[in-house]
């Protein structure tokens, strides 16, 4: 039988926005169409409103001042605008991701659009890109560090992403040691690159912050 990581690894080569659009339409819709928006599961977290609050205070505490802008990488329903409101900031936001049901759920109030980060405008820069959640299914390490390097790109302060610790339970999954990650990112723009490890209970997983500035 073959499952959607291989499939994906099959397609690898088509373009980057169709083999995204194929991961979203085939694993995030359902948890879009049988969970809440409020609900964290929404957007396939599915251990809890807990945990997925520590991941947004590990991105929020990289440094992140009140008036930054932010470019969110696979926003989904933009539940990390509604968690930096309540630390109290108040900066610009975009929001993008390429399934058009969950950018649906969002409301007018916040900016977001249906695209991946292809369509995003090159000539403006953001003073954090954020991605969470985004590399763990699906998607081969050099797309992954593709979208980073893209990420980079549009940073002036920096960019914050997670990623799950290898080995990893699920094979579906895809998994990173954390020291090939910072190994990785040397090849990109930067000041300082720092890994964030032992915040989870089971640490399966670990937050990057790739400094710029």
């Amino acid at each position: 039988m073959q499952t959607l990581k291989s499939y994906i690894i099959e397609g690898i080569s088509k373009e980057t926005k169709e083999i995204t659009e194929l991961l979203v339409d085939s694993v995030y819709s359902k948890y879009v169409k049988n969970f809440d928006k409020n609900n964290v599961a929404c957007v396939g977290w599915m251990d809890g409103t807990e945990n997925s609050e520590l991941r947004f205070q590990k991105i929020y505490e990289a440094g992140i001042d009140n008036n930054d802008s932010i470019l969110d990488v696979g926003c989904g329903v933009a539940h990390l605008h509604r968690y930096l409101k309540t630390q109290g900031w108040s900066g610009k936001y975009l929001g993008f991701d390429p399934n058009k049901q969950a950018i649906d759920l969002i409301g007018e109030e916040i900016q977001a659009l249906h695209g991946t980060i292809e369509d995003i405008d090159k000539t403006k820069n953001w003073d954090w890109v954020i991605a969470n959640g985004v590399f763990n299914l699906g998607l081969q390490e050099e797309h992954a560090f593709w979208i980073i390097e893209n990420m980079v790109s549009f940073a002036n302060k920096g960019v914050i992403f997670n990623m799950l610790r290898e080995p990893y339970e699920d094979s579906q999954y895809e998994a990173y040691n954390p020291m090939w990650v910072h190994y990785k990112l040397q090849e990109f723009d930067h000041k300082r690159i720092d890994i964030i490890e032992d915040y989870m209970s089971q640490d399966q997983e670990f937050t990057v912050y790739l400094y710029k500035a």
